[in-house]
């Protein structure tokens, strides 16, 4: 194998190289030239314009001065133009298509309507049932309570009734009769009530003509003294109920319960306080 110093001598390699050099010196040898314009391609138009003297007719335009041109206006005053004209009507399809779009959302809002219309019909039914049910709730511890109420004071009449019984307390009102074994004490309790009565007279009620009935309850001991005195019935004027009270006070003590009366306790007067201020008497009824 030759060396590299003796590439030179291989005969291949020279004639390759050889006919490298042929062909670069054949391109090079060739002429570029750029391409010249024909005569015949391109041509000078020389537009000449002179004034004419001549008075122009029946001008389709105005100018400055009359001119005169070649060419025929063959229409007068006509606009044209290459614009398509506008569509002013829409396919069949398309106007179905808008149709069917407008019934779909009318279908739509007259759902949402309904929709809405239940929603409020339920939320309305079921505040009405919650209101009824507090009703019927509110009913029922009223009846509840009515009915402890009644309870409690049917209790207490009863316990009022077994305490009496057990303390012998009598009441005696306007109906009792003379013949009661209490009739003669209650003759003796009037006559000294009346005599105070009108003895301390109210003389601001005379001067004011004041008239009226008192209705009280006095409770009285086994020694006549004053358990208390209770206003079941006024007057209408403050000063003579006070009065009536008043007489009481003054007639009291009534004395002890005569043998009749041993197994009393306690009386219970009920009687009418009345003032007439015509003969400024005070009576007990």
């Amino acid at each position: 194998m030759p060396s590299t110093q003796d590439w030179w001598k291989d005969p291949i390699f020279a004639a390759a190289l050889l006919v490298a050099a042929v062909l670069h010196a054949l391109i090079l040898a060739v002429q570029f030239a750029a391409p010249q314009q024909s005569d015949a391609a391109v041509k000078e138009i020389a537009v000449s314009v002179r004034m004419s003297d001549a008075k122009v007719e029946d001008a389709d335009f105005l100018a400055q001065a009359d001119q005169q041109g070649s060419g025929t206006f063959r229409e007068e005053h006509r606009m044209s133009s290459d614009m398509p004209a506008p569509m002013t009507e829409q396919s069949a399809g398309e106007q179905q298509l808008e149709s069917l779009e407008r019934m779909q959302q009318q279908r739509e809002l007259n759902f949402e309507e309904k929709v809405l219309m239940t929603t409020l019909s339920w939320q309305k039914q079921a505040a009405e049932n919650q209101r009824k049910k507090a009703m019927q709730e509110l009913n029922s511890q009223f009846q509840a309570k009515a009915a402890m109420v009644a309870s409690i004071e049917a209790q207490y009449l009863q316990r009022q009734q077994n305490f009496s019984r057990q303390q012998k307390i009598k009441t005696i009102d306007g109906i009792q009769a003379k013949q009661d074994n209490t009739a003669g004490y209650m003759e003796k309790f009037r006559q000294k009530v009346e005599f105070y009565g009108n003895r301390y007279y109210p003389e601001q009620a005379k001067a004011q003509n004041l008239a009226g009935e008192v209705r009280l309850m006095v409770i009285l001991n086994n020694n006549g003294g004053i358990r208390a005195i209770r206003l079941i019935e006024s007057s209408g004027h403050a000063m003579l109920d006070e009065a009536a009270k008043a007489s009481v006070r003054k007639a009291a003590p009534f004395g002890a319960f005569d043998a009749k009366m041993k197994d009393i306790s306690e009386l219970r007067i009920v009687r009418t306080w009345r003032f007439d201020p015509a003969e400024a008497e005070f009576e007990v009824r």
